[in-house]
């Protein structure tokens, strides 16, 4: 695999780069569909669009403060600008900005979540297999015929060398992703999509972040990964949410048999 997209022998296109943009068209377009399928008005959709575009920086900011946190390092400017990125931490500070500023803007956030989350699940698929390309989140050794090998220069030949052939564990995330678009998509009801999202990609992160070499960083606890302990965390919250909808569905068909 190559980091690089050349053309004509002189134009290099960092290919994360270029698949991070693809997963964000084909994220806002897959977004727009559900806006115009759901009916949503045009104040709400207004909104939403200024909440994401708004809640794209603190993504930025948090995916880069937690690498320093989980890494210990220092945290100063020069650390924030050169550190990489971590998904939940990105995950946390979006969420977070995401429920405020659509509080600021009146919008209900059940909707504004449940029709953003396929959007985010495509971006972070796409951006998966841009990491497989870059070499970042390397996998373990294997000696299964689908084990790769990286070129000299790429993050993982730097301490395991360029011989050693290594779990794609990238390109699984990235199925497991595409899978749970499907799968939200198509059998999962709109008001629970948050839930299943909380509870079916925290399951799959947990177990893929044994298959990882990379150093993971520490975080709460030595016993597990730091993504490890934010899996489970964020599997509570998805728990949390469909007991949450099943008490508020079961007292409305109380109030409507009283009625």
């Amino acid at each position: 695999m190559h980091r690089f997209l050349i053309l004509n022998n002189t134009i290099l296109i960092p290919m994360y780069n270029l698949l991070i943009g693809i997963g964000t068209i084909l994220g806002f377009l897959f977004l727009e569909n559900q806006i115009k399928v759901r009916n949503i008005k045009f104040n709400t959709d207004r909104n939403i669009y200024f909440s994401i575009i708004i809640s794209g920086f603190f993504v930025f900011l948090g995916a880069k403060f937690f690498e320093l946190l989980y890494k210990q390092s220092n945290f100063n400017l020069q650390a924030l600008l050169s550190s990489g990125i971590t998904f939940y931490g990105g995950l946390i500070f979006g969420l977070i900005s995401f429920f405020i500023i659509n509080k600021l803007f009146k919008t209900d956030n059940n909707v504004a979540f449940n029709l953003v989350i396929p959007s985010l699940i495509l971006f972070h698929g796409f951006g998966r297999i841009g990491c497989f390309f870059a070499g970042c989140c390397y996998g373990k050794p294997t000696d299964l015929f689908f084990g790769v090998t990286y070129p000299e220069g790429i993050i993982p030949t730097k301490y395991l060398g360029s011989s050693i052939k290594l779990h794609p564990v990238q390109l699984y995330e990235a199925f497991f992703l595409f899978l749970l678009f499907f799968i939200i998509v198509k059998f999962i009801s709109f008001e629970m999509r948050t839930a299943a999202y909380f509870l079916i990609y925290s399951l799959s992160r947990f177990f893929i972040e044994f298959l990882r070499d990379d150093y993971r960083g520490k975080f709460l606890t030595e016993n597990l990964f730091p993504s490890q302990t934010m899996s489970i965390i964020f599997f509570f919250i998805g728990v949390l949410l469909i007991l949450k909808s099943k008490i508020i569905s079961k007292m409305i068909s109380i109030k409507i048999r009283i009625r």
